[in-house]
């Protein structure tokens, strides 16, 4: 299989003929299918990835995997594509990649906010999600953001005023720093968006109303609270097209156990919840986060923190209708949401400085880095342009786009690899119902005890999650014997319920020290008496909406 171009970011044309390429090439392994359309009307493509030979996918615990809820963060796209090339060029080349396809069922929805991305690639705009204009806008008068000299970039203005609240960097002239209380010798600016002010009377300038107010990741169902609580939750829950389909699909998948939603920026696995401290979650829930967040960080060097207790600064006002909080809180999905790529860390910065360092400088670190990684390209140096409305104003700044939202081009394919591989790890802990220990004892001519021992070989709890069982969300396991017309049941019942079985997590894992031991209920074990001729076949299926199915043939003899 040709591999894509993971030093290139794709538009929604490219990326739809990449997965139908890809999907092609391995229809034993994969299919391609739309989810639903976004605001105007694109196809939300899903990738499902499994051995269909090797059971059906819905019998499979799930792994589900998006990028691209807020339109400029394509770099989720790209982990996304990276991580189907991946499982579909390795299958059978890579033992471990070749059990998680055999074993478990991919869901990958490469790009959410199709439209969005759209605008982000193809104009010099940004935005936070949808195209959909919200909230309405009476009018557009104040300076709206415009690629003005037409270089391709909307980047910022500034302008001379005595009385402005910004001054060059004694350090480093293409940085702009706040000016001090005490400061009277200039020259000072004003800093704005480069654009164009619409129906300026020439007094103060005022920026326009956002055309696009939207931000998909707050327009969830878990603590939503309107606009004027969080910013850009839409009118209510699920009110867009694309949250509805993505909440439809997850709903209509009850086999997903795991999940990843990759954002941009800051190098950071963060995890539930958003709202509240980890004293508040189950604490095997709080242990599952731990272990598997740290393979994260041993995997991509991105620390895994709790979004409320690390990620929030004021506490009064947590994250609210966050997609990543809806899976976990609602329905008890085990979900990390990484915010990928680090250029401030690469640069030196510490990720959630609280040391006083100055913002002038961490920002003298990144133009540091810049020259030294891109060649001073990053930055655009301030010029001078005669804008139409100000007169003489300067235009420069960060090349925002794809350099700090984004990774630039050429460290694109190390960030893919990296959080690939920690969704490999995430994949390889969903839990995995198995029958083993089976065995038929003959007690009299024509009666049989068959037993059997069901077991979760894996590192997470069959249900999940204790959330999962909190909200009722995660049904039980069970196991049936299949009777026939030669094969009668003498005791037993013909479909058992058995609860949830732990496994790796909560049988003792984590208690280490001089008393630690091996932990127990991660198996239990099923027995019946039949009644059948010798030589019949007793059939023992043991299955978990989120663990699997798992079928046993005896024969009686």
């Amino acid at each position: 299989m040709k591999k894509p171009d993971f030093t290139r970011y794709l538009d929604y044309g490219e990326l739809t003929q990449t997965l139908r390429d890809m999907v092609k090439e391995h229809e034993n392994l994969a299919k391609m299918y739309s989810i639903g359309k976004t605001y105007e009307g694109r196809d939300i493509w899903a990738v499902e990835i499994t051995n269909f030979a090797k059971g059906v996918p819905e019998k499979k615990p799930g792994m589900y995997i998006d990028g691209n809820h807020h339109a400029g963060e394509v770099t989720g796209s790209a982990v996304c594509l990276y991580t189907i090339w991946y499982l579909l060029s390795n299958y059978g080349k890579d033992s471990f990649v070749t059990r998680l396809v055999d074993d478990r069922t991919w869901y990958i929805l490469p790009r959410i906010s199709a439209d969005g991305a759209e605008v982000f690639l193809h104009t010099p705009h940004t935005l936070r999600s949808s195209t959909r204009e919200y909230p309405p806008r009476d009018n557009d008068d104040g300076l709206n953001a415009e690629d003005i000299d037409g270089d391709g970039w909307i980047l910022q203005m500034r302008v001379q005023d005595p009385d402005g609240d910004f001054k060059v960097s004694t350090e480093d002239d293409r940085l702009m720093v706040r000016r001090e209380p005490w400061d009277k010798e200039g020259p000072f600016y004003k800093i704005y968006p480069e654009g164009i002010i619409k129906n300026w009377d020439g007094g103060e300038i005022k920026m326009a109303q956002p055309k696009w107010g939207l931000d998909l990741n707050r327009n969830y169902p878990a603590f939503w609270e309107p606009d004027n609580v969080q910013r850009g939750a839409g009118p209510y829950p699920l009110s867009e097209p694309e949250t509805r389909n993505v909440a439809n699909f997850i709903l209509s998948h009850p086999n997903i156990v795991g999940a990843m939603s990759y954002h941009t920026t800051m190098g950071a696995i963060l995890r539930p919840a958003c709202t509240r401290p980890d004293s508040k979650l189950p604490a095997i829930d709080v242990t599952l986060y731990k272990t598997i967040g740290q393979k994260g960080t041993d995997l991509t060097g991105y620390p895994h923190v709790s979004t409320y207790e690390e990620y929030t600064f004021d506490k009064s006002n947590p994250l609210k209708g966050v997609f990543m909080d809806w899976l976990y809180e609602h329905l008890g999905i085990i979900t990390f949401s990484t915010e990928l790529w680090d250029a401030s860390v690469r640069a030196g910065n510490k990720l959630f400085d609280r040391s006083g360092r100055s913002a002038e400088e961490s920002q003298l670190n990144l133009l540091k880095w810049n020259d030294r990684e891109l060649a001073g390209q990053g930055f655009e140096r301030w010029r001078k342009f005669n804008h139409p409305q100000l007169g003489e104003v300067e235009i420069g700044g960060w090349k925002s786009k794809f350099v700090l939202t984004n990774p630039p081009p050429q460290f694109l394919e190390g960030e893919c690899h990296k959080n690939c591989m920690f969704t490999l790890y995430h994949a390889a802990c969903l839990p995995e119902l198995h029958i083993e220990k089976t065995k038929v004892q003959k007690l009299a001519e024509d009666l049989f005890k068959v037993s059997v021992v069901v077991s979760n070989k894996s590192y997470m709890p069959t249900s999940g999650s204790q959330q999962a069982v909190i909200t009722g969300k995660a049904k039980p396991v069970t196991v049936e014997i299949a009777v026939g017309d030669e094969v009668s049941l003498i005791t037993g019942k013909q479909k058992t319920e058995i609860g949830h079985l732990p496994g790796l997590s909560g049988s003792g894992r984590g208690r280490g020290g001089w008393m630690a031991a091996s932990g127990q209920g991660t198996h239990k074990e099923l027995e019946w008496v039949v009644k059948a001729p010798k030589g019949s076949r007793v059939e023992v299926t043991a299955s978990s909406e989120r663990a699997g199915t798992d079928t046993a043939v005896l024969v009686l003899e």
